[in-house]
């Protein structure tokens, strides 16, 4: 991960924020965070990264208009959109436009839940980043967080394996993420107590004919998140190489699937911790 990558995800966020929320597995994601946080009326709930608040009003409307629900994100633009959402639906929600990997000049005080959805796997240091979200925990509080299965994942997972040959990288490192294992020796080593981490259920699937591999490239690359690929300098060979390696991947029917699932997490602080 190059030393600018947090400017270049804030960027590549805020570009986002306007079709952020037309993907239906955000969505998706959300309410599963929703169910499995397991949440009461009343309790106080910290969002970090929030970006366009699917998770934070889910969770304002099921703990009720006296809970204590603050979202947190780096992103202009994605908190304009969540700001938006919550005035429409007349929410009483605190949003504050933060690094969520440094909240200690915040003052927040501790919560019964903090969530991170989508985010862990863009933190510079996730061990680092998930004791300081500990940090921010009642006794007994639950951090729940997620890191996608990369590898299934068929644009991204090409990507990293030629960004080598090519002299570009990912804005993110999830080279630490080989399994369930991996998110749960994380918690252990920030000190919390691991309640589960389990594979979530499909999000969404897609499946692309062998011909077209030059046109996921393309399509790839007109993807902030993944614009470095397709500079000048490099968007021939590195276009070479997607369709080279698109093409090993495909089944005998001549067709590339992927499938769009998460390692989900949940961890609990000590009672007086």
């Amino acid at each position: 991960m190059s030393t600018n990558a947090p400017t270049a995800i804030k960027a590549i966020y805020t570009e986002r924020s306007s079709s952020y929320d037309v993907s239906p597995f955000h969505l998706h994601q959300a309410q599963e965070y929703i169910h499995c946080a397991n949440l009461q009326p009343g309790q106080s709930l910290l969002d970090l990264a929030c970006g366009t608040g699917l998770v934070t009003i889910l969770a304002k409307q099921h703990l009720g208009p006296t809970a204590k629900v603050v979202g947190v994100d780096f992103s202009h633009g994605m908190l304009q959109i969540a700001r938006q959402k919550t005035l429409e639906q007349g929410l009483d929600i605190t949003y504050i436009e933060h690094d969520i990997t440094d909240l200690g000049a915040l003052e927040l005080g501790t919560f019964d839940a903090v969530t991170c959805a989508s985010a862990l796997l863009l933190m510079p240091d996730p061990l680092k980043a998930v004791k300081h979200w500990a940090s921010l925990l009642a006794p007994n509080g639950r951090l729940l967080t997620d890191v996608v299965i990369e590898r299934d994942v068929i644009a991204p997972a090409i990507l990293t394996e030629i960004g080598p040959k090519i002299g570009r990288s990912m804005a993110w490192d999830g080279s630490w993420v080989e399994s369930e294992d991996s998110l749960r020796r994380l918690f252990v080593d920030a000190g919390l107590v691991v309640e589960g981490v389990y594979l979530s259920e499909v999000y969404e699937r897609r499946e692309y004919k062998v011909e077209h591999g030059a046109d996921v490239f393309e399509k790839t690359v007109a993807n902030p998140q993944f614009r470095n690929f397709g500079d000048e300098e490099v968007r021939g060979k590195a276009k070479g190489l997607f369709v080279e390696r698109f093409r090993e991947l495909a089944d005998g029917d001549g067709v590339v699937r992927e499938e769009i699932r998460f390692y989900m997490g949940i961890a609990r602080k000590k009672g007086g911790a």
